[in-house]
């Protein structure tokens, strides 16, 4: 088979694509038309890529290649995604991708699954077969239906690989991969359109707003239903968008996009790039940090999806999800298989989100806990605080020899006692040191090179002691329900002006509150919210 040609056909297709115009991800501004100018582009993360993959085509096609890295921005991947672009080699992986997918779609083994007919040879352009096809999965992919132009393009490369020797089966392959590789897929880009109920206003097209709810509450792409609700027009009426914004909060597949928020407010993409040394703590394996991680995201399901609980409620939780790899790391009794609900008694130190080991494992050293990691964690997550970085010419060598014998306690009030180091340690040192029973890995402990832990913290005024006592202050100040709400509207990607941002927030701050901080009602106001899609204009052009 001349595959080096085919090659050729779909290289030639992607450089027309992306040759148009430059496609990194961000704000974007345009010249307001009739239709259809581009406000904004978000680069799928890789959980995106990979969960849009497997609902489009099953979680039985294998995704072979090495994605770009997200972009981190503001704390948030989902953020940084609308800021990311994609390189010449990370094109050269997606390629990779995309025909590796295609071939498994289209495939001799597994093709009868997705073609409901057989495809002609006579006449490719109008083989009604052909073109249900690619007109069926292209929409999918591009979360809108193809334009002519785009189905035209596609077409043409399957006669083109019917030119050079190739069967159709090749051919939509080929083309398949294309519309994998196609900015369309790539970015979610929104696009807005002139409003008829407001002349000279723009709002958002109905599939672009399909998009930004489906991938708010799922984390993927919308689903044949929402599609259709957007075909139809009725996303733009208030009662069709309530019905869609219930359909979807009431779906399994919210599990999956509240994990993918957690997760990603949690930064648990970074621990892959955790290690830990195997002599001081053993018990730390890949398959153990694996558990961590999705001990605290089944914690926040149950809490905040099953139970429907008050959020700040999570940072006294003395219940957690426990199975037999965590065993050793609590040093409670486990069963042999599957997860179990391990409840802390009043006397153990533990009790919180804040005392489960994939947070303390992930904000501490190689060797050793880190209080000011741990703090600086609470403060830029759970508090939405910005804490400056430390000083470049910050001198160690006085630590580093204290080190041998002293206790974190003894080492941090040095840093606290240097005029450069002090403001920023004083926010995150008082946090940390309360949860210094907790090692590198997050087991429990009482002494620190031979000496009793001392865990007397402070919060912002309020003095404290240990994991419950800093549990306790966090479920009581009033910035972390505000900060949860500020985070939940940023990784929705909600709109970036200033007055509509700080309108929405207000109105979303008191709903929750009046809701008893309940997340499921906070997703719904977000969803159903008007502000939520809001376009705005800066002379005349569209934002």
């Amino acid at each position: 088979m001349p595959e080096v040609r085919y090659h050729r056909v779909l290289l030639l297709l992607c450089s027309l694509l992306w040759g148009a115009g430059t496609y990194a991800a961000g704000q974007v501004t345009q010249q307001p038309q009739a239709t259809d100018a581009v406000v904004a582009m978000y680069r799928l993360t890789q959980s995106q890529y990979r969960q849009s993959v497997a609902d489009i085509f099953g979680d039985r096609v294998r995704i072979y290649g090495r994605f770009e890295p997200d972009y981190r921005r503001d704390h948030l991947l989902a953020t940084g995604s609308a800021w990311a672009s994609v390189s010449p080699s990370g094109f050269e992986q997606y390629e990779q991708m995309a025909r590796g997918i295609a071939e498994q779609v289209l495939g001799e083994e597994h093709r009868q699954r997705f073609l409901a007919c057989e495809p002609g040879i006579v006449e490719v352009h109008t083989d009604t077969c052909i073109r249900l096809f690619l007109a069926e999965y292209g929409e999918k992919l591009f979360r809108r239906p193809l334009t002519a132009g785009e189905l035209a393009s596609r077409l043409e490369v399957v006669a083109q690989v019917l030119e050079t020797g190739g069967d159709v089966h090749d051919g939509l392959q080929y083309a398949l991969a294309s519309l994998l590789v196609s900015p369309e897929f790539l970015f979610r880009i929104e696009t807005v359109e002139q409003d008829p109920r407001s002349p000279g206003q723009y709002r958002l097209t109905a599939y672009s707003k399909a998009a930004r709810l489906s991938f708010f509450l799922w984390n993927t792409t919308p689903d044949a239903q929402l599609l259709a609700a957007a075909q139809r027009g009725a996303l733009h009426d208030d009662a069709g968008l309530r019905a869609e914004v219930k359909r979807l909060l009431a779906s399994p597949r919210l599990e999956t996009g509240m994990r993918s928020l957690f997760a990603d407010m949690l930064r648990f993409d970074t621990f892959p790039e955790v290690s830990k040394d195997a002599a001081l703590y053993p018990v730390f394996t890949s398959a153990v940090a694996e558990a961590m991680q999705e001990q605290t995201l089944q914690t926040l399901v149950q809490h905040l999806l099953v139970e429907d609980a008050d959020y700040r409620e999570l940072f006294t939780r003395a219940s957690m999800p426990m199975d037999r790899r965590l065993g050793m790391v609590y040093a409670v009794p486990v069963v042999a298989q599957g997860w179990d609900s391990y409840q802390f008694g009043d006397a153990s130190a533990r009790g919180g989100l804040l005392s489960q080991a994939s947070l303390l494992s992930l904000h501490a050293h190689a060797g050793s806990s880190s209080p000011t990691l741990r703090g600086l964690f609470v403060r830029e997550t759970f508090l939405c605080q910005i804490v400056p970085p430390p000083p470049a010419d910050v001198d160690f060598t006085l630590e580093e020899a204290f080190a041998v014998e002293a206790t974190a306690r003894e080492r941090l009030q040095r840093h606290r006692s240097e005029p450069a180091c002090a403001g920023c340690h004083q926010l995150m040192d008082p946090i940390g040191l309360t949860l210094e029973q907790f090692d590198g890995v997050g087991m429990f402990r009482t002494r620190e090179n031979g000496k009793p832990i001392d865990v007397s913290g402070e919060l912002d005024g309020r003095s404290f002691s240990g994991a419950k006592g800093l549990g306790q202050a966090l479920s009581e100040h009033p910035r972390v329900p505000e900060c949860l709400v500020d985070t939940v509207y940023r990784y929705a990607g909600g709109p970036q002006d200033a007055a509509v941002q700080r309108r929405l927030l207000q109105s979303l701050n008191t709903q929750f509150a009046e809701s008893g901080y309940r997340l499921r009602k906070l997703l719904q106001q977000i969803a159903i919210s008007e502000d939520f899609y809001a376009v705005s204009l800066q002379g005349d052009r569209v934002l």
